[in-house]
């Protein structure tokens, strides 16, 4: 064997080497990528859940106020025209898939930690106030939540959880979201808005 065998044995050796270590890093990018984008799917679905929260509270409050007092005929039927409202809302949110969807990405997605369960009292509250109006909406039921948050609460709760998703995703940012937009300020006095 001549020295040029040998030269070109090893430069052969060097690029399989070479392609396993980026076909390896490529495997690891690419799955990084993949759990980013599930952690950002379920930044989307609490976005949009906890954004029409407040019309579940609502009914649920309507609903104890009509179920605890003697209401009248025209009370009872502003109710359940709410209750109405509030399917046609669901449907167009379309709940059932985005909190199933939620249940799955939590536990497909993320290590068992208290993030994970924090998503997983998300979706049972979530769960608990749907079917207390939708599925109940004449009488009181046993569920795993029978008292709700309030708006705000539930809000920042669901920052929180979003919060501690974006820092998940580890691309450097943390606490993202909040109710301050320090900009709206600046916007008002560019265009001389109230």
């Amino acid at each position: 064997m001549e020295i040029n065998d040998y030269v070109t044995g090893i430069i052969s050796i060097t690029a399989i080497v070479i392609s396993i270590i980026a076909y390896i890093q490529n495997s690891r990018i690419e799955k990084r990528q993949l759990r980013i984008e599930k952690l950002e799917e379920m930044l989307e679905i609490t976005h949009i859940l906890v954004g029409n929260y407040q019309y579940f509270e609502d009914t649920n409050h309507f609903k104890n106020d009509i179920i605890s007092e003697t209401k009248n005929e025209s009370e009872k039927e502003k109710y359940l025209r709410q209750v109405k409202v509030l399917r046609e809302v669901s449907e167009n949110i379309d709940l059932q898939n985005k909190l199933t969807r939620l249940f799955v990405l939590n536990n497909s997605y993320l290590p068992k930690k208290e993030l994970k369960e924090k998503i997983g009292t998300f979706i049972a509250v979530y769960t608990s106030i749907a079917e207390n109006i939708l599925t109940n909406p004449h009488k009181i039921i046993k569920l795993p939540f029978n008292d709700f948050p309030k708006r705000w609460d539930f809000l920042d709760f669901t920052q929180e959880i979003q919060n501690e998703l974006i820092t998940e995703m580890d691309l450097g940012y943390k606490d993202s979201i909040d109710n301050k937009n320090t900009y709206v300020k600046k916007f008002k006095e560019r265009y001389k808005l109230k």
